[in-house]
């Protein structure tokens, strides 16, 4: 795994900067956007899938990249797996 200090990753760039279509039985992507919140950056980790004909979406606010990507990997391989993922601070 790419080691990177935290403030590397920050981007000004609208939409996702990451993107990790899952694979597996759902429909699935993971999604990691930089945030400008007025303090700061903050990175936003979306998951969207379909299940049963049935669209889901979660998503949070993480403080560091380093956050960001270990909650977007977990959602990622739960996804793979068949698994809702519930998207959780580590």
């Amino acid at each position: 795994m790419l080691r990177m200090p935290d403030n590397t990753w920050q981007s000004t760039a609208p939409g996702p900067f990451v993107t990790i279509r899952t694979g597996g039985p759902f429909d699935a992507v993971v999604t990691m956007t930089a945030i400008d919140d007025g303090h700061g950056h903050t990175t936003r980790v979306g998951a969207t899938w379909t299940q049963d004909g049935q669209s889901w979406s979660e998503s949070l606010e993480a403080a560091t990249y380093r956050i960001a990507h270990a909650i977007a990997h977990a959602a990622a391989k739960q996804l793979s797996l068949g698994n809702q993922p519930h998207l959780a601070r580590h």
